[in-house]
């Protein structure tokens, strides 16, 4: 079909501290859908040193820090499947991915766009 937006309880269904997968209800049927949940970071920090005195020195950094963060979509995730909560799922139900967990169970996962609640 197409891009579905529904709001329905989702189930955890996998947390390997890598991959997330959980499932919902939308029109009459069961969907699976996940992401990797690894926390992809990248930090750069530059700096200098001056001594002005022998007693006064001045330093200068400037960092830049880079993190992905599905950490708040897992959140949302597992406290509406704790408090059995419908949030907003925004997905494709015509593109999907079969994926084979470490234990050989199989989820076939929905392109995702966004979860909010």
């Amino acid at each position: 079909m197409s891009i579905q937006a529904v709001n329905s309880v989702p189930n955890v269904e996998w947390d390997d501290s890598g991959v997330f997968i959980f499932s919902f209800d939308a029109n009459g049927s069961t969907f699976f859908a996940g992401f990797i949940h690894l926390q992809i970071q990248l930090a750069i920090a530059a700096g200098s040193t001056i001594q002005v005195t022998a007693i006064l020195q001045q330093a200068t950094q400037v960092g830049v820090q880079f993190a992905s963060d599905p950490q708040s979509w897992i959140e949302t995730i597992k406290n509406a499947s704790r408090a059995s909560k419908s949030i907003a799922i925004n997905f494709d139900d015509a593109l999907s991915v079969v994926y084979t967990t470490q234990t050989n169970q199989s989820f076939t996962l929905q392109q995702l766009f966004s979860v909010a609640g």
